[in-house]
């Protein structure tokens, strides 16, 4: 049972653990991704608040809304993948983590199964042996009794 339990918390710890270090580089993307939107947002009010009459200022606020943008869409796409990608991990890895300790489970099971399969004929052997012994006690205590009563009379 302790090498189940020893087998099962290894197996399943560190699959678990595996899956954690995953969560949380998705929320230093998500970190990330909101940092981004956060700067496209501000260039977008920039653009839109650039003075029309500084043609040199709009251009700087497009070019910086530009950049920010496709530096956005990219870190997007990055962060939509590791969501999907953290989803079926969920799935799977968590589902395999059961797996394996029930494997153990039934490993341990098996095992005893096969021990006491191996001492079932000396078990049945034993049974036979008691039942003897208490035919012969029975019949010990009748003749005890037949002989008290012959000596009584």
């Amino acid at each position: 049972f302790q090498i189940l339990f020893d087998q099962a918390q290894r197996s399943v710890k560190q699959q678990l653990h595996n899956f954690v270090k995953d969560v949380r580089k998705f929320k230093e993307t998500k970190k990330h991704f909101d940092r981004v939107r956060e700067d496209m947002e501000i260039a977008q009010v920039k653009n839109a608040q650039a003075p029309k009459n500084k043609p040199h200022e709009v251009e700087e606020a497009t070019s910086a809304l530009s950049i920010t943008r496709k530096c956005f869409r990219h870190l997007a796409l990055d962060y939509v993948l590791q969501i999907n990608v953290l989803q079926a991990k969920k799935k799977f890895e968590i589902l395999d983590a059961m797996l394996s300790f029930m494997n153990a489970q039934f490993s341990l099971f098996q095992q005893g199964y096969n021990l006491l399969d191996a001492l079932d004929p000396y078990m049945k052997k034993l049974a036979a042996e008691l039942d003897q012994l208490v035919i012969d006690s029975a019949m010990e205590k009748r003749e005890m009794e037949h002989k008290h009563a012959t000596i009584q009379q």
